[in-house]
């Protein structure tokens, strides 16, 4: 199954293709990137973790930040399932980032085969 990938580039008359996999890496990527009521026509649609203040992101509960994230994408995501969060290193190459970097595992349906997923996002 072929979904639109992202950001949408227009190329000889034709948006670029990306693979299911692809789609679920690239739309998971946007869902945590984006902040809640960003979109005008779906307010629910985010992460509520750009409301905190930065200070707060490290004196918060680290399974409560999981959680809403998991919960987040379970809501958003339904292709995704069985979607597990987990805290890993930020990689020294993205200074700008909050400090924040999660790792997001689950399965997906792709010709009625069973598959893994695994991607690493950076928050910032």
């Amino acid at each position: 199954m072929e979904s639109l990938a992202l950001p949408l580039v227009l190329r000889d008359g034709q948006f670029d293709r990306a693979s299911l996999r692809e789609s679920i890496t690239y739309c998971v990527g946007l869902l945590l990137s984006t902040r809640l009521g960003m979109m005008k026509f779906r307010p629910d649609y985010g992460c509520d973790i750009w409301d905190m203040e930065y200070s707060d992101l490290y004196a918060a509960n680290r399974a409560d930040i999981l959680a809403s994230l998991r919960n987040t994408i379970d809501k958003h995501e339904n292709r995704l399932y069985g979607v597990s969060i987990s805290f890993v290193n930020v990689d020294d190459a993205a200074p700008h980032a909050l400090g924040l970097a999660v790792s997001v595992s689950g399965n997906y349906k792709e010709d009625d085969e069973e598959k893994e997923f695994q991607a690493k996002y950076v928050l910032g």
